[in-house]
C-alpha cells in the first residue's frame, strides 16, 4: 500500500529532509521524473542584510547558492520553482532550510512537484 500526496493540480514526486554533514552542500541527484542534479551551498554573509539565493545552472545540473540561510525559523523559496519539463510536464522544487544551535550542518527540507502545463495555465517564455 503506498501513498499518493497531491497539492491542488500538482502531485508531489518526493519529499525529504536532511542535514548536511560537517558543513558541506546538500546535493539533491533527482533522476525521476526529470534527470537533474541539484546542490544547495550554504554562506553566512554580514554584508548581506537579508537571505539571497544566487542560482546558476549548467547542463543538467542546478546551483543554488544561499546566504545568511542561519536560522532556526526557516528561509527557502517563496514559490515552488521551475527546475524541469518533460513532455507536457512541468517540475517544481519547494524548498526551505533550517539551522539549528551552534552548528554549520543546515537542515533541508524539499518537496518536488510535477503538474500538467495546462493545469497551470503554463506559457513558455520568448527567446
Amino acid at each position: 500500500m503506498g501513498i499518493s500526496v497531491r497539492s491542488g493540480e500538482a502531485k508531489v514526486v518526493d519529499c525529504g529532509t536532511v542535514t548536511g554533514f560537517m558543513g558541506h552542500p546538500i546535493v539533491l541527484d533527482i533522476q525521476d521524473p526529470v534527470d537533474l542534479v541539484v546542490e544547495f551551498d550554504f554562506y553566512t554573509n554580514e554584508d548581506v542584510e537579508d537571505v539571497a539565493v544566487a542560482v546558476s545552472s549548467f547542463g543538467n545540473q542546478m546551483r543554488l547558492e544561499c546566504t545568511n540561510f542561519d536560522k532556526a525559523d526557516g528561509r527557502g523559496s517563496a514559490q515552488p520553482v521551475l527546475v524541469g519539463e518533460v513532455g507536457d510536464t512541468l517540475v517544481f522544487l519547494h524548498f526551505r532550510v533550517w539551522l539549528y544551535g551552534r552548528t554549520d550542518d543546515r537542515t533541508l527540507h524539499y518537496t518536488l512537484f510535477s503538474v500538467k502545463k495546462d493545469d497551470v495555465g503554463w506559457t513558455p517564455l520568448a527567446d
